[in-house]
């Protein structure tokens, strides 16, 4: 005869929605005996874990009273934690690795016109992450634009990213990502021309070429020369061809990029690459200052 619990282990195998009923029912439990005094936290906890569960390490440990043992827990903060690091290592600016298209605020723009702009980009932003799954199939990607440096445009694309990163990177669907001011990709395959470099051109180039979604912030500030042109248009073909995810913010639409990129191979690429986006006309980088200005008031005249 077969034992119950042999039955119930072979049910939710086979029904993963039961196995996720038997997971919460532990938990449950878990819960229950922390109540009843079974469980001991014995760390300490720190404002460092947003959870308030540990002391910002990523785990805590438990004391069950029960059995007489010590155990450590796994803290839901630790992976932030891994969702952080792989977003500063796709060089994600630090300020911008907890950027989220919910907290990415219109009221900050002060004219009605640019509200409603920003209020479009932020819809557009959300809908893309909803349905980025049918957008990686045509290799679409976006190009967020406006002609007013400080407007909103890179802190919108990093939040697409952290978007992305959080609902479709899982373990065995990995998604490599790479993030970096126009110039400075186009510098560091300049560096690898070097004796010394530790890296090959063509290994760098491959990476930009294949990583499932790049993003370059500021297309349209770089020096162009005909190498460099030569350069971005192959690994901008390739990209189309295979149909890799890449996000822009330019202060340039797409069509004035020409005016950089004289022979036109890239604007046409990148027409066919992404869907463009008009960003607001305004400022908001001064009035963040400001804000944090008058925060730090209090402090520096108490």
């Amino acid at each position: 005869m077969i034992s119950l619990k042999k039955s119930l282990q072979t049910l939710a195998k086979e029904r993963p929605e039961f196995q996720k009923r038997l997971n919460d029912l532990r938990e449950l439990h878990k819960k229950k005996d922390l109540l009843q005094g079974r469980y001991e936290i014995l760390t300490s906890i720190s404002e460092e874990c947003p959870y308030q569960k540990c002391d910002g390490t990523g785990q805590y440990l438990v004391k069950d009273w029960k059995e007489s043992r010590e155990f450590m827990n796994p803290c839901p903060c630790r992976s932030d934690n891994a969702v952080k690091k792989k977003l500063l290592k796709a060089r994600i600016p630090e300020e911008f690795v907890q950027a989220t298209i919910s907290s990415f605020d219109i009221s900050l723009y002060k004219k009605q016109k640019e509200k409603e702009r920003a209020a479009i980009a932020k819809r557009a932003s959300a809908n893309f992450v909803q349905n980025f799954n049918q957008m990686q199939e045509q290799g679409k990607g976006l190009y967020l634009y406006s002609e007013t440096k400080g407007s909103g445009k890179t802190r919108l694309m990093a939040s697409i990213i952290n978007a992305l990163t959080a609902v479709y990177d899982k373990p065995g669907e990995t998604l490599s990502i790479l993030f970096s001011p126009t110039i400075d990709l186009l510098d560091d395959i300049k560096k690898t021309f070097s004796d010394d470099s530790k890296v090959k051109t063509s290994d760098l180039i491959e990476t930009i070429k294949n990583v499932d979604i790049l993003a370059l912030d500021d297309i349209g500030v770089e020096k162009v020369t005909s190498f460099v042109e030569e350069k971005f248009s192959g690994i901008m073909d390739y990209r189309l061809t295979n149909k890799k995810v890449t996000l822009f913010t330019s202060n340039l639409s797409i069509d004035d990029l020409d005016i950089k990129y004289k022979e036109g191979r890239v604007s046409s690429r990148i027409e066919k690459m992404a869907f463009p986006i008009y960003m607001p006309d305004e400022k908001i980088r001064s009035y963040l200052a400001q804000q944090e200005n008058e925060d730090l008031q209090s402090l520096l005249y108490k």
